[in-house]
């Protein structure tokens, strides 16, 4: 039986005999980063537009440091 592979195409590590990833663990760690940091980009743009909609909505009316 041959040795499995990394499947990412620029990785190609040798993975260990019984391994139930297809990835190894460095290559899983970076994905895992990548899509945190998408998560979190996406979540900005979200609070940035909801944030836009409300001025837009009360017409600029709330005041935050009016007491």
């Amino acid at each position: 039986m041959s040795q499995k592979l990394c499947k990412n195409k620029k990785c190609q590590r040798p993975l260990p005999e019984g391994y139930k990833y297809k990835y190894c663990e460095h290559c899983r760690s970076e994905r895992a980063q990548q899509i945190k940091r998408a998560g979190k980009a996406a979540l900005g743009v979200v609070v940035m537009v909801g944030g836009t909609a409300v001025t837009v909505l009360t017409k600029g009316k709330i005041n935050p440091n009016k007491k």
